[in-house]
């Protein structure tokens, strides 16, 4: 649902067909990236006000999540792996493996101004540098 907070109302909603609540979300250009705790991938063209893309990727997430906008591409963190979505085709591939986070509250992932991406790696901090497509 897009929101005007001044207005106090609703502009316009969408049903993003997922099968649980909402565990992150994204933006990238015109698109909003979602994911639910059951592992649903989910794109909308904001522009267009439509839903462009689902998928399953339970094989990577599923659960807690965090997404995070990084040099034109939107990772993602599970309780066990780094991901990247392709920004054409929205489709996922695994950056770091076995991460296995020792979250308390969910996975989390962030960047800093160099563009390296940080989360945890069992206890540990890890700062990954990651660039697609060299």
């Amino acid at each position: 649902m897009a929101f005007d907070p001044v207005r106090g109302q609703e502009l316009w909603r969408i049903d993003p067909q997922q099968t649980a609540g909402t565990a992150a979300l994204a933006v990238r250009g015109q698109h909003l990236y979602g994911l639910s705790r059951k592992g649903d991938l989910f794109a909308i063209d904001l522009h267009r006000r439509s839903l462009v893309h689902r998928a399953d990727i339970r094989e990577v997430c599923n659960g807690f999540a965090a997404l995070v906008t990084n040099r034109g591409v939107v990772y993602g963190v599970s309780d066990t792996t780094v991901f990247r979505f392709d920004p054409r085709t929205f489709a996922v591939s695994t950056v770091v493996p076995a991460v296995n986070g020792s979250w308390y509250s969910g996975s989390r992932l962030t960047n800093d101004e160099a563009g390296h991406l940080c989360t945890m790696r069992g206890r540990n901090l890890i700062r990954i540098t990651d660039r697609p497509g060299r």
